[in-house]
């Protein structure tokens, strides 16, 4: 027993000295570079698995045995440190950025982090300050200029206007063409909802893109190829916009951000010297007379009743001064498990036109915490309310701009009605805009939901489990008014609707991803995952046509009611994989797979599988030019992918009856309804378009990366797009819905950014990017000749086989075989009888330039946007010089010879032809080829200004940081073949009918000051 109890002690006491040997070690990571903690860390025993990750605020706690003598401290994009652990228990490591990895990590696919030096594609990225300095409401806007490959179509200066993204060129011919938009890890809605009497005639709505707050935003990645966007699957061919929102970091701050902003419309040149009438003789448009011209006597001089007639700027006089306000708090911190953001926005615009604006009041918040070692939960929640009035602008009459742009200068426009209560107008079959002002009006109120929950389990050091779930939920409630007394409405005695937008999304993702290094040489990570998204959208539309009651826009107050509710539901699975590998941190191989599945195609044929295959040779590796001192980074890449572009609609396989409109009769019609087969059958064997691609690129860095150049080659081929093709009448249909179109774009994209100058108080840096893309339509349907996107039937926007993606089509002058003008006895070009081809709207090529100069506190930077080439059709101007008010039309004694030759005698022209109102009128303004205008552009995008105040001026203060900043936008804009207020703005808006533009809000010159104070 003796014995027993002494082994016994002596047990216990080599477990005391083994446990007194085993002991705890604490720490902090930071980096040299700004020296914040640096969350994520990985501190490893060297030798061992054993290892602890930092939290929030940087800081781990790491339990070692006695036998540990040395720890591993690695973070992406920092050089990995290895420290003896000595006798000490707190070891605090200060990382350095890894200037051999160019110090670069970018969001890819799926939300992961990834060194941009290993990526096999290409990728842009701009920071969430760069959108900040932009100034702009709507977060498409802010992107312009910035990303080489990306093409930005405003819709009008309108508050509230929509926006369009195109990357890399169109890829459908009828579908979606504008680029997936991700809001951290979860696909979000990006859509027009519309005006319900159509953009020619009411202009458009505003793109989803705007109720995102920039202020939130920590970077956005555009990911141009397929190849980059692959595990996207069914969704990947129109490229990707992923944006990254910020997260809660360091001490608790509280920042306060404050800005005023002064928009001035941009306009174009009108004549200001001739009054209403015609031929030289005035008509009195303000005591009853009517004439739509201005080709009337010069003003100067003109008495009427003994008085001279006042002189009007109907332009000037029209559009005000439009006034944002932009104020944001945010609460934001760490802790040692957890993160926390808290921001709230409110953004006001008064626009440029009379009772139009746009407010947005958005709130987020952001959570994380560490729940154990290797389990982490992440939580936000964005919600945004946004309110637009606006008024209708294109083709319809009860856009106020017909009576804006064409009011005569001698017209008076108040009051605005006569004392029988009917519009005072100086022309018949036109309203008076300061009557719609008061009479017409569209008010769309959203309110939005996005939140995004993400938990990241890590069992083991190399494995990762994340399940992510999001959804995006709005209401958009639009309703629309004419009161009585409307000229050319639907009715004289007004309208109204109202129409209810009720859209979820809902997404999941589940992703594991194993990573590790196998040894010093070989690298590996494989992801695989699984995808439901799940989509659903109810719109409600009531509309009520003859009032009987002014000023109560109520569906009961109308003679005729209408009303419709579309529902449909759409659910998609996917299942993705992706398997990279990196050799001596040289060669890096890529492959990638998806496998969806949807709810909208037949049962046999709803699954379908994509992929991507890519790599890069890193050659400055084996060369050992990491140190060197003129080149220090060369890369290749390589990559093919196939993709798809989900545009089958749900329920686009089925045949449906519908509401006809038989001669202008739509039903219900006197109590009647009645339905009709639609003559377009829908085809059971329908799939989705696909996109394949090939891209090539080669990236270099030089002068220990001070310079550094990206150069990339990308093929696409567009196959199985929708169209629909004419069938024959035997069927007992007109037309089919098929996949029978394709077509290609071809390009190269240059970047090249620079920092010539970096001291310790001075840096200026600057980048330029480039973009040509060529496209062409290969085929479009058997049997079909074109599809119309925007526009009339002459003018309009079409695709046609054989011809880039949207040329303008319409009546032109007629041409000998050698494209020469024929001109006829009297000088003039004869008009064809054939239409044609008029015009090409892609571009030749798009680039921009970006600089920013720093002294200390004090930086300016700059945005440079330029597009040579791609025609725009200006009907503004086709119109206005029928009417004698542009400022072509001042000179009325101008004469022309025609560089043509002359059909009678097929000699060269040298007739003198007259440029009079008999030219402009039975000429110039019959034929819509003369309003076809190239819309090459160079801007001055943006400039800012900024000083931040030395923090030790801010020492007896509360402040942490205080800067001020100084913005104008648009401040130069030379368009030297161009007519009109912008080549860049589309009435269309995101629709595919690019460069049509009637009767828009003019685009604005803006000025900006802020302040932002942190404490």
């Amino acid at each position: 027993m003796k014995k027993l109890l002494q082994s016994l002690v002596v047990l216990l006491l080599f477990a005391s000295i083994a446990v007194a040997q085993d002991r705890t070690i604490t720490g902090m990571v930071t980096s040299k570079e700004d020296g914040l903690p640096i969350p994520g860390v990985s501190v490893k025993i060297v030798g061992t698995n054993v290892g602890a990750s930092t939290g929030a605020d940087g800081k781990f706690s790491l339990r070692i045995s006695s036998g540990a003598k040395r720890v591993e401290v690695s973070s992406l994009g920092f050089l990995t440190q290895t420290l003896n652990i000595g006798s000490g228990n707190v070891i605090n490591v200060v990382l350095v950025p890894d200037t051999k990895l160019l110090g670069e990590v970018v969001v890819t696919a799926l939300g992961i982090k990834r060194e941009k030096r290993t990526l096999t594609y290409s990728t842009q990225e701009v920071t969430g300050g760069a959108l900040v300095d932009a100034k702009e409401n709507n977060l498409v806007n802010a992107l312009a200029g910035k990303v080489a490959g990306v093409q930005i179509t405003n819709s009008s200066g309108a508050a509230g206007g929509s926006s369009k993204i195109v990357i890399r060129g169109n890829t459908s011919l009828t579908g979606e063409n504008g680029a997936l938009f991700i809001l951290d890890g979860v696909p979000i809605d990006n859509s027009e909802a519309g005006n319900p009497d159509g953009a020619l005639s009411a202009g458009g709505t505003s793109n989803r893109a705007i109720d995102i707050d920039p202020n939130i935003i920590e970077s956005v990645t555009v990911l141009k190829g397929a190849a980059a966007s692959a595990l996207y699957g069914a969704a990947a061919a129109r490229g990707v916009v992923i944006i990254t929102t910020k997260t809660g970091k360091g001490k608790p701050t509280v920042t306060l951000s404050s800005g005023v902003t002064f928009d001035h419309p941009i306009l174009p040149e009108f004549q200001d010297v001739y009054a209403q009438g015609s031929n030289g003789v005035y008509v009195d448009g303000n005591n009853g007379k009517l004439s739509s011209s201005s080709w009337g006597p010069p003003i100067d001089g003109l008495m009427v009743n003994g008085q001279p007639v006042q002189k009007h700027d109907p332009r000037k006089e029209f559009f005000k001064t439009g006034f944002t306000t932009d104020n944001t708090v945010a609460v934001n911190g760490s802790s040692d498990n957890s993160t926390y953001l808290v921001s709230y926005s409110y953004l006001k615009t008064n626009g440029t036109v009379p009772s139009t604006d746009f407010g947005r009041h958005s709130l987020f918040t952001k959570f994380s915490n560490k729940i154990t070692k290797d389990l982490t939960f992440t939580g936000q929640f964005n919600y945004i309310n946004s309110v637009n009035d606006r008024l209708a602008e294109g083709n319809g009459l009860a856009s106020p701009y017909w009576t804006v742009y064409a009011a005569p200068i001698s017209w008076d426009p108040f009051p605005t009605t006569n004392p029988d209560g009917s519009q005072r107008v100086y022309r018949a079959a036109r309203n008076n805009p300061y009557w719609l002002v008061d009479n017409t009006k569209f008010v769309s109120a959203v309110n939005r939901f996005l939140p995004v929950m993400t938990v990241n389990y890590n069992p083991l050091p190399w494995l990762t489990i994340t399940e992510r779930g999001g959804a995006d939920i709005y209401n958009d409630n639009s309703n629309y008014h004419e009161a009585p007394g409307i000229v050319g409405g639907e009715s004289a005695d007004g309208k109204m609707y109202n129409r209810e937008i009720n859209y979820k999304q809902f997404n999941n993702d589940i992703i594991v991803e194993a990573k590790k290094n196998f040894n010093e040489d070989w690298f590996g990570s494989i992801l695989i995952g699984n995808n439901i998204l799940s989509n659903s959208q109810r719109v409600v539309f009531d509309k009520g046509v003859g009032l009987s009651v002014n000023d109560f826009y109520n569906i009961n107050n109308a003679s005729t009611q209408i009303s419709s509710i579309n529902n449909y539901t759409k659910r998609k699975v996917g299942y993705y994989a992706q398997l990279t590998t990196e050799y001596k941190r040289m060669i890096s191989l890529s492959l990638t797979g998806r496998y969806d599945g949807t709810s909208v195609l037949s049962q046999d044929k709803n699954y379908y599988p994509y992929g991507s295959a890519s790599a890069a040779f890193i050659f400055t590796e084996p060369l050992h030019l990491s140190d060197n001192a003129i080149l220090n980074f060369g890369k290749i890449r390589l990559s093919y992918s196939y993709v798809g572009n989900d545009n089958v609609g749900p329920y686009a396989l089925s045949t449906t009856y519908v509401h006809p409109v038989i001669s202008n009769i739509e039903f219900p019609y006197q109590g009647q309804n009645g339905f009709l087969l639609t003559n377009t059958y829908g085809d059971p064997n329908l799939k989705n378009e696909g996109l394949k691609e090939f891209e090539t690129g080669i990236e270099l860095k030089m002068f220990k990366s001070r310079l550094s150049l990206e150069a990339t080659y990308f093929d696409k081929k567009s196959v199985d797009l929708i169209t629909t093709t004419p069938i024959t009448p035997s069927s007992g249909f007109n037309a089919a819905t098929i996949n029978a179109a394709s077509m290609y774009n071809k390009g190269v994209e240059l970047i090249l950014n620079g920092t010539p100058v970096k001291t310790k108080d001075i840096t200026w840096n600057i980048g330029v990017n480039f973009s040509k893309i060529n496209n062409k339509v290969t085929e479009i349907g058997q049997g079909l000749d074109n599809i119309q996107f925007a526009g009339f039937t002459n003018p309009g926007i079409f695709a046609y086989k054989d011809q880039p993606y949207g040329v303008i089509f319409g009546s032109r002058y007629k041409r000998n075989n050698d494209g020469k003008l024929l001109i006829d006895d009297k000088g003039y070009p004869i008009i064809d009888d054939q239409l044609g081809v008029i015009g090409n709207t892609t571009p030749k090529w798009n680039a921009g330039l970006t600089t920013s100069f720093s002294y200390k506190g004090l930086t300016l930077s700059a945005v440079f946007d330029m597009r040579y080439g791609g025609d725009v059709y200006n009907l503004d101007g086709h119109y206005l010089d029928f009417y004698g008010t542009t400022k072509k039309t001042e000179d009325r004694t101008a004469t022309k010879v025609f560089d043509g030759i002359r059909e009678s005698d097929g000699q060269v022209n040298t007739t003198v032809a007259k440029l009079d109102q008999g030219y402009y009128q039975n000429n110039e303004s019959v034929v819509d080829e003369t309003g076809v205008e190239d819309g090459t552009y160079y801007k001055l995008r943006q400039v800012t200004l900024a000083y931040t105040f030395n923090s030790s001026f801010l020492k007896k203060t509360p402040f942490k940081g205080i800067t001020v900043s100084a913005t104008g936008r648009n401040l130069w804009l030379y368009a030297p073949h161009y007519t009109g207020s912008d080549p860049e703005v589309s009435l269309y808006g995101t629709g595919n009918g690019a460069s049509f533009t009637n009767f828009v809000t003019p685009t604005n010159r803006s000025y900006n000051f802020a302040i932002k104070v942190t404490f």
